[in-house]
């Protein structure tokens, strides 16, 4: 990934106009561009002579003494995961540029979210090749942006294209950014067209990355149960599913998984009928002491349509999605 640096000579200046957001008035929130610089030295001997690479960053204060930092690429947005420092170092190591993030920084943003918006619209009205094109746009501008990716992700997979899917989804799962709580409806409806897809291993892993990012999250444990179901592999399915119990005794979706399990257990005509394997005794075993129910008593064994139980979870919400 290039950075945006600006060569000037060692006596030139940048001059500012107007103060950026918090500059001037402490009470507001830091939201500037900044710079850092390292001085080269070009030539040898007497022709050797001084230049100074100015670094372009993007600063956002997230805390009273925090703020975060983001490179800024040759085409001025800030990409990649923030980095956080404190004020001291902020004021120490780096300049305030004005000038650049009005003239250049901001309207590269707003003209990369407003393509990004038009993609989501042509998404959203069924016009896939429009909104390729717009999503593929803003990947020009920001190779990394999580909401293009997300978008270009779920053309592909309504469209059936596997390899292209599989493509971005390998992607997302490199970027912590895209498990941000910003995000969490894209990855949630990312998640969901992978199952429908029948991509169930990248499920697996992207719910995995999920998890190892997001702790403690009842939904995340129970989407991936809900993967490791489709693969017809228990062991993991009621795993996740009782860690999902573990932080939230009453998940209702994690408890009818369990339940189903049990009814699948006892009954070969349901699992003809829905393509799973044999449940492992020693699991309908604990499923039975988890939900406090009598594995034998037939009363208890009802057939629970797997829709009903099946639908991914946001992460952090209580909703499910179809």
């Amino acid at each position: 990934m290039e950075d945006a640096r600006i060569h000037t000579s060692a006596d030139s200046r940048v001059e500012s106009s107007e103060g950026c957001s918090g500059l001037d008035n402490p009470d507001e929130q830091l939201r500037c561009v900044f710079s850092s610089t390292t001085e080269i030295r070009i030539g040898t001997g007497t022709t050797a002579k001084k230049q100074i690479s100015k670094l372009l960053w993007y600063v956002n204060q997230c805390g009273l003494d925090e703020y975060g930092i983001r490179k800024i690429n040759p085409n001025f947005v800030p990409v990649g995961e923030e980095d956080l420092i404190d004020q001291e170092k902020l004021l120490t190591d780096y300049t305030p540029e004005v000038e650049i993030h009005n003239a250049r920084v901001m309207p590269a943003m707003r003209a990369l979210k407003k393509t990004i918006a038009k993609g989501d619209k042509h998404r959203e009205n069924g016009e896939p090749l429009s909104a390729e094109m717009e999503y593929t746009r803003a990947l020009d501008v920001d190779e990394t942006n999580v909401r293009a990716i997300f978008g270009l992700g779920l053309v592909y997979l309504d469209r059936k294209d596997k390899d292209k899917s599989r493509g971005v989804f390998e992607q997302l799962v490199s970027l912590q950014g895209a498990f941000h709580e910003n995000h969490k409806h894209l990855f949630n409806e990312f998640g969901i067209a992978l199952r429908k897809n029948g991509l169930y291993d990248e499920s697996v892993q992207y719910y995995t990355r999920a998890v190892e990012l997001t702790k403690n999250d009842e939904n995340l444990y129970y989407n991936l149960a809900r993967a490791f179901y489709e693969k017809g592999d228990w062991e993991y399915c009621f795993t996740f599913a009782s860690k999902a119990l573990d932080i939230n005794a009453y998940h209702e979706h994690a408890i009818a998984m369990c339940r189903f399990m049990m009814t699948l257990a006892g009954n070969e005509n349901l699992r003809t009928k829905y393509d799973k394997p044999p449940v492992p005794a020693d699991l309908v075993a604990q499923a039975s002491a988890r939900l406090g129910i009598d594995a034998s008593d037939e009363h208890a064994m009802v057939e629970i349509d797997p829709d009903g139980f099946g639908t991914e979870l946001v992460s952090g919400d209580t909703t499910s999605e179809k």
